[in-house]
């Protein structure tokens, strides 16, 4: 899972804020204790002393078991002591120790080599908030996905109706979301406007970041112009498209809404094409029927879509319109 470079450094940036938080509070709280119970700093040497005295009793090799036997039970008793006076004095027992945000790798963000759950959270916290600047994910969900704006009269010609056809849709979502992996399969949501075709991409993204994966959510728009900036910088031939290419899955929503050149249909054929070969999932969606992607953009741009893309309908009145 490989998240971009501003996002790990925003998430080890926050554990060193914690850890420099922990060592404040730390020394705070000492102060206090040699305020409120001064008896306890000496306990707490005395016990420092103690760990040295078992290293050396281990290292002298004579009466191993017995010396250690007593230096155990005189460290159980200064513990117990010092946990009374902390009472006493109207402090918690655990006062004079350090306390981290993530007990279990405090707050390093590694536990047996391993990244630590706390780690993940961040990471995951930071790429939901990096999707909320993107778009507007407030109640966003597949269950506040409302099957009640879809027509429930059969489709002509048809026993299944536009809300058997959306049923299915939000079926086929949420078990993509719940099911994903880096190697799941490319989707192709297509319909028109207002139909819910961003509202179920967005359902997608959060679902698939809480389960800890890198998702970009981009409007096919914002990706081509951001990227047009780039190379207008940095010449014809510099611009990356590593950050669209090395996500676990892409989501490009409302394809054909971009204004067309020759770049953006280059660049929207090497997206599709490159991710497809390297068999990462890519989610599309568009207003526009396959003839109509075939005239902005090329044969071959739609062929690499429906040979490769498992195609989506979405069917039923402009959702927008019916809330109004």
């Amino acid at each position: 899972m490989a998240y971009p470079k501003e996002i790990m450094d925003k998430a080890f940036e926050t554990l060193a804020e914690r850890r420099s938080q922990a060592r404040n509070d730390y020394q705070y709280r000492l102060q206090v204790i040699r305020e409120k119970a001064p008896a306890v700093e000496e306990l707490r040497r005395e016990l420092t002393g103690t760990s040295a005295a078992i290293a050396r009793t281990v290292l002298s090799g004579v009466d191993v078991e017995q010396k250690l036997a007593r230096l155990r039970d005189t460290n159980l008793y200064m513990q117990q002591h010092k946990r009374e006076l902390l009472r006493e004095a109207g402090l918690p027992e655990d006062y004079d120790e350090m306390h981290f945000t993530c007990e279990d790798c405090k707050d390093t963000g590694y536990t047996d080599g391993k990244m630590c759950h706390c780690v993940k959270d961040l990471l995951a916290g930071l790429m939901l908030e990096r999707l909320s600047h993107t778009a507007n994910t407030d109640n966003i969900s597949f269950a506040s996905f409302s099957l009640d704006y879809y027509p429930a009269e059969p489709l002509p010609g048809s026993k299944s109706s536009a809300r058997d056809v959306m049923r299915r849709a939000l079926e086929e979502c949420r078990n993509y979301a719940d099911t994903f992996t880096p190697s799941s399969r490319s989707m192709f949501f297509q319909g028109k406007t207002g139909l819910g075709k961003t509202h179920l991409s967005l359902s997608i993204a959060k679902e698939v970041i809480r389960k800890g994966y890198n998702v970009l959510y981009t409007p096919a728009q914002t990706l081509l112009e951001t990227l047009e900036r780039e190379r207008f910088r940095r010449g014809e031939e510099s611009y990356s498209l590593n950050f669209v290419l090395d996500c676990d899955l892409l989501i490009l929503d409302d394809l054909g809404a971009e204004f067309s050149t020759n770049f953006s249909v280059s660049v929207i054929y090497n997206i599709i094409n490159s991710r497809l070969v390297e068999g990462k999932p890519t989610i599309i969606s568009s207003n526009l029927t396959a003839k109509e992607l075939e005239a902005r953009y090329s044969p071959r741009v739609v062929s690499r879509i429906m040979g490769g893309y498992y195609t989506i309908p979405f069917l039923g009145n402009d959702i927008r319109i019916l809330k109004r």
